[in-house]
């Protein structure tokens, strides 16, 4: 058995908090660990490192890298990156046909695909219901897990299921995400279901179906891995359930009476917390006076509600999410007038997570900018050059080891160098613990596009040097 672990989505519907550069499965919104290393433990519970393979993106390459290493350096041997995103069935047939052509595995092989970004509670309680799956698929089935609803929920997909077959049922429709009065619908008749993205096959039921109803993308994984990874833009962008489930004759679906949530949105994670005597969800630095059945997140700075009822307020160090509660799914209509307006708030956060640390950007005006830099312990950036801006650096915490020019050595704590314009330079932690410093930028460009790389450990070295 191999697991599938789907990590590319961009997960816009948290903005602020969740942006197109460190995604909502990055975040440590349950019990202090990323959702992706939830989702690691509970795939670990069911099969060994060697049997996992991750598809991400080049943004998250390094984020998923990290978390991966927390368990087993082989867990980060089998990471696939997306050249582009293209929903979840290239992504999907991408990753089978790594199984095969990497990893040997045979086409009788039972494979599961587990989404990176989702809550689960009761694990023992889920692996009875992998159990179920494995049975189905092994009938040549197209298995999917549908959710016992416990609310009329506007913001999830729905499977209506069809003739029993047991501990299964055939799947008689994909419904989209309904109106309120249709999920009210749904959530009384009993024959619905909450579509969680988890599926399972046979690799050769999957190929037989995905030939029969997505021959562009079967035809292009064919041509092997290799070749489909450097073709993969010619990929129709498709997800799994329009590609080939909703088509299937082949699809049934194992309900799963489990606590689960994708956090959708901000609605779905106030519904996934504990809530105070006023109905209330409140995280951080928070102060919340005549507040009811709201959710106050604070993540910088303190936050103050006053006089209130049925509200998010989500806080960032440089944006704040103010609407109602309920209204939460419409969040996309925001972010696509913030695209319009070419806005970095959507992109990336002020603190910016790179391969060897962190940087944050304290401030920023006309020709400077000040960063906090963080390096991890044996990391060091690459060995770059400025055209347009000078560079400062103090020492905080620790000892940074300098190359500047032609020469090389240490500042210690306290101490500061200076780098001039377009001279080689590069700053490395040699030590067992992180090390600090303050960089203040100094130029008619301070933007981060004016870096050129010569020498890197992480393969960012840019082909033409100017």
């Amino acid at each position: 058995m191999k697991i599938i672990i789907l990590a590319g989505g961009r997960g816009t519907r948290l903005w602020p908090l969740s942006r197109e550069k460190y995604s909502k499965q990055f975040l440590k919104l349950v019990d202090g660990t990323p959702l992706l290393e939830t989702s690691y433990q509970r795939a670990l519970k069911i099969v060994n490192p060697t049997d996992i393979v991750t598809v991400t993106n080049k943004d998250y390459y390094f984020y998923t890298k990290e978390i991966c290493e927390k368990f087993s350096k082989s867990l980060s041997q089998n990471i696939i990156i997306e050249p582009e995103g293209k929903n979840t069935a290239p992504a999907i047939a991408l990753s089978v046909q790594y199984l095969i052509d990497k990893l040997n595995t045979v086409r009788d092989e039972i494979i599961f695909v587990f989404p990176s970004d989702h809550i689960i509670k009761s694990l023992e309680k889920f692996i009875t219901y992998i159990e179920v799956a494995k049975k189905a698929a092994n009938e040549g089935y197209l298995v999917t897990f549908g959710i016992k609803p416990t609310k009329p929920e506007t913001g999830y997909g729905y499977i209506k299921r069809g003739e029993s077959l047991g501990s299964f049922s055939l799947v008689d429709a994909f419904m989209e995400k309904p109106d309120l009065e249709t999920a009210k619908m749904y959530l009384d008749s009993g024959k619905y279901f909450w579509n969680s993205g988890i599926f399972a096959f046979k690799i050769s039921t999957f190929l037989e179906e995905l030939k029969q109803y997505q021959p562009e993308i079967f035809k292009n994984i064919q041509k092997g891995f290799d070749t489909s990874l450097n073709n993969f833009q010619k990929m129709p962008s498709i997800s799994i359930d329009y590609a080939m489930m909703e088509k299937s004759k082949k699809v049934i679906v194992v309900p799963m009476n489990i606590f689960w949530s994708d956090i959708g949105s901000w609605d779905s994670f106030y519904g996934t917390k504990n809530h105070n005597q006023d109905g209330n969800v409140l995280v951080g630095d928070v102060e919340a006076i005549n507040v009811k059945n709201s959710l106050v997140f604070s993540n910088d700075r303190l936050v103050a509600v006053a006089n209130a009822e049925d509200l998010i307020v989500v806080e960032t160090d440089d944006a704040l999410l103010v609407t109602k509660r309920g209204s939460s799914q419409t969040l996309k209509n925001v972010i696509e007038k913030l695209k319009k307006k070419n806005r970095k708030e959507i992109i990336e956060h002020r603190e910016i997570f790179r391969p060897w640390g962190s940087y944050k950007i304290l401030e920023a005006g006309d020709r400077y900018k000040i960063k906090r830099i963080i390096v991890k312990p044996d990391e060091s950036l690459s060995l770059q050059m400025h055209h347009y801006r000078t560079e400062h650096w103090v020492v905080i915490r620790g000892t940074a080891k300098v190359f500047i020019g032609d020469k090389t050595f240490f500042v210690y704590e306290g101490e500061s160098t200076f780098v001039p314009k377009a001279t080689l330079h590069r700053l490395a932690n040699f030590r067992k613990v992180p090390l600090e410093i303050i960089e203040v930028q100094n130029g008619e460009y301070v933007e981060e596009d004016d870096i050129i790389r010569f020498e890197d450990k992480y393969g960012r070295v840019d082909k033409i040097k100017k």
